[in-house]
């Protein structure tokens, strides 16, 4: 095992109090993990222990290389996002500078080991060999998909824990010392021909093997013989060998090298290495299945290039093979179907040919153990409904949850308009009082039923969005309260999953009591990655014995793939137009089908505008009635919605059938109980015509969303109900007459009343208007008269001015001129009449007689009329105060 570290050693040796690594206190030594003790722990925050740990440690001196440092900690992070029900969970990595350790925390498993059981029953039954078999497989295709790897997958690092076999205890390569990643050195090829030598002298006798640990990690007998031979770092085709002799070990009781010993003691070394493939399962174990022998000899082969391509592979042929031996053989889906599904979705008869996530679908199962309901939660295009229907559903119908009931009926709906009597069509099969019983009834006849049966029940919601963005408001609240009845515990027997978009999920928190209900069940579905599809496309065609013209064809498919990995129905559409143009003769993909199809990005456009430019060449003026159609199949917010033909055909008009038929033949629509959709979400947006016309569309049908809304409040309360102004109605109106928008008749009925109400509003706007007048031109007609007063008033001073008889009467007569103009100052400028005289000395006497006197000039008096409000001009600065009266 080799000398421990004196850094470790001197913590371990440490008084118990100080035995300390961040918040981890180090109980107890559990053994060595690979190459690293591994110690019980418990995190402790001030006085309180949280929880107990399995802590691996490091030495993290400056001796070791920057690399091996990072690398632990990249490893680290890594191993903390892989969720996996059959995986080891870790919780954290902490760094000690001061004493130079590292510490990476994980779950503490208890259990009884893998080996542990082997060495006391020899073998394991097959049935329990197949369970090992698709849970530690599941397990590396989990680790394998975030780039990691085991490194010593073997008997004694699987742990069976509440019925359920853990993987545990990750070798950490880039921890030792020296470690070299990624590459095979000269010391390392030296160093592996200088061990296979010392096994050729030990290994060959008794079984006693060399410490490997200097250059190689893993235990021999499950090391991958490339990596034996040449000290190769491990790949995941290493864990993939690792596996393998696991099983082998499992069936058999012996290791692979050990079967092949020549005197039947020790290890062949030739099967060790690599020169010498082990023997096939079937020599040592009759009894295994057929399919079972091709796996495990399959994952035996020396090189690395003849095992199976993926963990997943592994897991479903292993899955195939126990499904076989309950007596479920499945066959796959017939050649022509494929092993895609183009837009539409995987169903329960096509299990077989769903891949790519078995890693999701334990993680599912796992959630179910302990909660009534599972929320699969994902993009749109994230495939959730293939997801719940080919992948959860038949593995629940098969018992997988393990316990009682070892088997399931299922029943599946979606909401649609009314929610309510989809949820009880799907139940009456199994609760035929579904129809007239509250939820909590049938709550309770669905476990009664469980229990008088044996059968387990799970009801899958698909589109649960619908409930918030299709389902009338009075069809609610049923759906609401079924769905917190089955998912406010695990209900024995019964179980409900739903499955709903990540952009809608927020509408559905607003229904009292959901919100909290479907987040503790939410398991969240990323679409798949560059390499899982990689790994769907290798098996799909295996399958079926297809496969690619020549390697770098299928380097080009998936490097497309890539660019485009996270819209998975174009990359399926594109699959299955592949699949259709494949060579049936010769059983490939050739590079001229890829090409005919446009490629991955392309073959979707293609298809439906090749589709609607045949309709239309067939039948003169099809597009736009597919046009109204398929807007007619979607909602204002962009998502699906489903209508029955009937009402397809009263919306659309004549041809609707034909084109409807058309479009379903090419699978851009599809038909789903009575009504009919389109085949999937992604042609809103995949598809450039028909996202063209949704957005054309969009303002008029919110517009009409609104009317309807507003025209039901109407109905309720017409007091209370929004006023449509005009020029809203008459745009409304306008686009119902067009037929962009089709009002109910509610709506049509709250125009009309709002048409009604405008036009007594214009008629009380009129009168207004005229009153208003009438009272501007009464008003215009007394300020005339006041401003003619005031006229009067100063031609009457002015004469008076004029005919003064004295200087005393002249006087007085302008002390009265002055006195009314300070009071017309006060008055507003437009009020004001002409202005009053000015000042003037009196008049000059003379010694001679009076004489006649001349008629002097009158002051002009000007009239205001109610055409000139404003004042005159004012007189010219030159103006002499005798030509004319000033104004002030």
């Amino acid at each position: 095992m080799g000398a421990m570290d004196p850094v470790l050693r001197s913590l371990f040796d440490a008084p118990e109090a100080e035995r300390r690594i961040g918040p981890f206190v180090l109980v107890s030594a559990l053994g060595r993990g690979g190459h690293a003790p591994v110690w019980l722990a418990h995190e402790v925050y001030g006085q309180r222990v949280l929880r107990t740990a399995a802590v691996k440690l490091f030495p993290w001196s400056e001796r070791i290389q920057d690399d091996s440092r990072g690398g632990v900690v990249e490893e680290a992070q890594a191993l903390c996002r892989v969720e996996h029900p059959n995986v080891v969970r870790f919780y954290s990595l902490t760094l000690d500078e001061k004493r130079g350790i590292c510490a990476l925390a994980m779950e503490y498993v208890e259990g009884t080991s893998l080996d542990a059981r082997i060495a006391e029953r020899e073998t394991l039954p097959v049935v329990e060999a197949l369970r090992i078999g698709v849970a530690i497989a599941s397990a590396l295709a989990a680790v394998h998909r975030v780039g990691l790897v085991h490194r010593d997958v073997k008997p004694g690092n699987v742990i069976e824990s509440a019925g359920t076999y853990k993987l545990i205890d990750f070798g950490v390569a880039e921890a030792r010392p020296g470690a070299e990643k990624g590459r095979t050195s000269g010391t390392r090829v030296r160093a592996a021909a200088a061990f296979v030598e010392r096994l050729r002298d030990t290994a060959t006798e008794d079984g006693t093997l060399p410490d490997s640990r200097g250059f190689l990690g893993g235990t021999v007998g499950y090391v991958d013989p490339a990596c034996l031979a040449t000290g190769a770092p491990a790949t995941a085709a290493s864990d993939l060998y690792a596996l393998g002799a696991t099983l082998f070990e499992c069936l058999t009781g012996k290791l692979p090298a050990a079967a092949a010993a020549p005197s039947g003691r020790g290890l062949s070394v030739d099967v060790l290495d690599g020169q010498r493939a082990a023997p096939s399962l079937a020599e040592l174990s009759p009894e295994a299945p057929a399919g079972l022998v091709r796996v495990v000899d399959a994952l035996l082969a020396p090189r690395p290039e003849d095992r199976p391509r993926s963990a997943e592979w592994v897991a479903i042929a292993l899955d195939q093979v126990r499904a076989e031996l309950s007596g479920k053989r499945r066959n796959l889906p017939p050649e022509e179907a494929g092993p895609f599904r183009g837009l539409g979705r995987f169903e329960g008869d096509d299990r077989d040919v769903y891949f790519g996530r078995t890693a999701e679908i334990a993680a599912a199962l796992e959630v179910l153990r302990g909660r009534g309901l599972l929320c699969l939660v994902g993009a749109s295009g994230s495939g959730k409904s293939s997801f719940g229907r080919a992948g959860v559903l038949p593995a629940l119908a098969d018992g997988a949850l393990g316990g009682w009931p070892t088997e399931w009926d299922v029943a599946v709906t979606a909401p649609g308009i009314d929610a309510q009597a989809s949820l009880v069509a799907a139940l009456e099969p199994f609760v035929p009082e579904a129809s007239t019983a509250e939820p909590e009834a049938i709550v309770r006849a669905l476990v009664t039923r469980a229990d008088e049966t044996g059968r387990g029940f799970v009801l899958f919601v698909d589109q649960l969005e619908e409930l918030a963005t299709v389902t009338t408001r009075d069809r609610r609240p049923f759906v609401v309260e079924l769905l917190l009845r089955l998912g406010e515990r695990a209900l024995p027997g019964v179980r409900a999953v739903v499955a709903v978009r990540r952009d809608l999920l927020e509408a559905l928190f607003a229904y009292e009591g959901l919100g909290p209900v479907l987040a503790r069940g939410s398991l969240f579905l990323a679409t798949l990655s560059q390499v899982a599809w990689g790994e769907v496309l290798d098996q799909a065609l295996a399958a079926y014995g297809v496969r690619f013209e020549d390697e770098p064809l299928r380097k080009e498919v998936l490097a497309e793939i890539g660019a485009t990995a996270s819209a998975m129905p174009l990359v399926q559409f594109a699959l299955t137009q592949l699949w259709r143009e494949r060579d049936r003769d010769r059983a490939i993909i050739a590079r001229a089908s890829f090409q005919a199809i446009g490629g991955i990005a392309g073959a979707l456009d293609r298809h439906a505008d090749g589709t609607l430019a045949a309709l239309e060449k067939a039948l003169p003026g099809s597009q736009e009635v597919a046009r109204k159609l398929l807007l007619s199949l979607t909602t204002a917010q962009g998502t699906r919605a489903s209508r029955s033909l009937a009402e397809l055909e009263a919306r659309v008009g004549p041809k609707t059938a034909e084109v409807c038929a058309s479009l379903e033949r090419e699978r851009l629509v599809v038909r789903e109980g009575d009504g009919v959709t389109l085949a999937h979400e992604a042609l809103l947006v995949q598809w450039n015509r028909l996202a063209g016309w949704v957005a054309d569309a969009r303002d008029a049908r919110l517009l009409a969303e609104e009317l309807e809304r507003d025209a039901q409040k109407w109905r309720v309360d017409p007091e209370r109900a929004p006023e449509w102004r005009r020029l809203r109605r008459l745009e409304a109106e306008e686009l119902a007459r067009e037929g962009t928008i089709e009002p109910s008749e509610a709506a049509r009925v709250f125009l009309a009343a709002a048409q009604r109400g405008d036009r007594r509003s214009r008629a009380a706007m009129v009168i207004f208007a005229a009153l208003a007048v009438l009272g501007v031109v009464g008003g215009g007609l007394a300020y005339v008269r006041a401003i003619e007063a005031k006229n009067a008033e100063n031609a009457r001073l002015v004469e008076k001015l004029a005919a003064a008889p004295d200087e005393a009467s002249l006087r007085e007569l302008q002390n009265e001129v002055q006195s009314l103009r300070s009071a017309r100052e006060q008055e507003p400028e437009a009020l004001r009449p002409l202005p009053l005289p000015a000042p003037v000395s009196p008049p000059p006497r003379a010694s001679a007689p009076p004489r006649a006197a001349t008629a002097r000039p009158s002051t002009p008096i000007v009239v205001a009329t109610a055409s000139s409000i404003a004042p005159a001009p004012r007189p010219s600065a030159t103006t002499s105060p005798t030509d004319e009266l000033p104004w002030k």
